[in-house]
């Protein structure tokens, strides 16, 4: 399973990536995880590369795109039938979740971010792949 993760402070992405692998490692899963500093390098490596991603984690304030641009850009590639459709999970630490419904994403989690969180998300992710 291919997952991305988007934030532009590193140590989110690194918090992220160590509940993810710790799962992996606890259910024996493999997972192939990519983080991206901003939504412009996610993007530009979604359309230049032959990546796609299951799952996608996207910090909703960033500096330039934010999380929502990314995912309206991820969604419009998917339109198009370049890429295949992935689950978008929105990092937030607000309470704009009306607006973050426009893309469909299959979960909003506020910051700080838990195990057990993680955990639902991919279990929930993975029995849908299986």
């Amino acid at each position: 399973m291919n997952i991305g993760i988007c934030d532009d402070f590193p140590i989110n992405c690194d918090i992220i990536e160590t509940l993810i692998r710790q799962y992996g490692e606890e259910n024996n899963h493999i997972f192939n995880i990519l983080t991206f500093s901003s939504g412009e390098e996610l993007i530009d490596v979604i359309s230049r590369e032959s990546v796609s991603f299951n799952l996608l984690f996207l910090d909703y304030y960033m500096k330039k795109l934010t999380g929502l641009e990314t995912a309206k850009k991820i969604r419009q590639l998917e339109l198009t039938g370049s890429k295949p459709a992935c689950g978008i999970v929105f990092v937030t630490a607000t309470d704009n979740a009306y607006e973050l419904m426009s893309v469909h994403p299959i979960r909003i989690i506020r910051k700080p971010i838990s195990p057990e969180i993680i955990n639902s998300i991919l279990t929930c992710v993975l029995s849908e792949k299986m």
